[in-house]
């Protein structure tokens, strides 16, 4: 069967292949916690609360804050009463020292959760098919914490805040049961905000790449390998003799970038925004570019 291709088609399809088929260069990047901590050796030392669901917050924390391996984190809010004062007494600080070495030291503090009820109307059918009308309740709970952070001996740092929320089922009469189904889910959210403030986020950026770039067919087997210390080489070489061309400029700042060698990467942006100005890809490349840079340096 003969297919024929009118002129639009055509250009519908080459504008797919190109988007669906754009070379990228493609790497991980390390943003810094909001709050670093000075050493890797962490111990919880006290949580204190008005509500029981304090101890979720902790198991919470602890858990996610040991899936980053920068941190090693230990829970001793249950081997004793750890609380310490401004000035914590030197037996205190020996003993907590001796029982549980650490670089740092963490105290949950002012944990409380409030709660908020809500009421209305909802419409659903019974079981005869007949619409009707149900009275709903449910409870939206906020979790609350200051989370202390002590150096070797006990002396406060800093401390910061966060905060939860949480909800329960929309019911006919909220019980107890229902509220700390909510408390418990606010407590949670609560230490999954803590444990992101103080480890270190990685994110997978993704660089298109400027295919006119001088000796980019070349580059593409290396590319694909993601062997971008060889790219690199490939293009520096091919810059002695195509100083002015912003492609290429452009192409090796993104892969200086994910090689992690910023500086470089920096000169050469700026190297495709003066060559091309109007260029919206290298402006906003560039844009991104320093956008990354302020979130590492943080």
């Amino acid at each position: 069967m003969t297919r024929r291709f009118t002129t639009a088609m055509i250009f519908s399809l080459a504008l797919a292949t190109g988007a669906a088929g754009s070379t990228r260069v493609s790497f991980m990047r390390t943003i810094p916690p909001a709050h670093q901590l000075p050493g890797e050796r962490v111990t919880v030392i006290y949580a204190i609360g008005d509500n029981e669901v304090v101890r979720t917050f902790v198991d919470v924390f602890v858990e996610r804050t040991n899936r980053d391996r920068a941190l090693q984190i230990e829970d001793a809010t249950e081997h004793g009463n750890h609380m310490v004062g401004d000035h914590p007494d030197r037996q205190i600080v020996r003993r907590i020292r001796r029982e549980h070495p650490a670089d740092v030291y963490l105290g949950i503090n002012h944990f409380t959760c409030e709660s908020t009820e809500h009421a209305g109307d909802v419409s659903s059918y019974n079981v005869d098919g007949v619409r009707i009308k149900r009275h709903q309740v449910w409870v939206d709970m906020l979790c609350r914490a200051r989370v202390d952070v002590l150096d070797a001996m006990l002396a406060r740092l800093m401390s910061f805040e966060v905060q939860g929320e949480g909800t329960s089922q929309r019911v006919s009469e909220v019980t107890t049961d229902d509220r700390q189904i909510a408390a418990r889910q606010a407590a949670r959210f609560a230490a999954i905000s803590a444990a992101e403030l103080v480890t270190p986020r990685q994110l997978r950026e993704s660089i298109e790449l400027d295919e006119s770039a001088p000796a980019f067919d070349d580059s593409r087997p290396l590319l694909a390998a993601e062997r971008y210390s060889d790219v690199r080489a490939l293009w520096e070489a091919a810059l002695r003799t195509n100083g002015s061309s912003a492609a290429l400029h452009f192409d090796l700042a993104a892969v200086c970038e994910a090689l992690g060698d910023t500086a470089a990467a920096r000169v050469h942006y700026l190297a495709a925004q003066r060559l091309a100005p109007s260029n919206p890809l290298y402006r906003s490349e560039l844009a991104m570019f320093r956008r990354r840079s302020e979130q590492e340096k943080r």
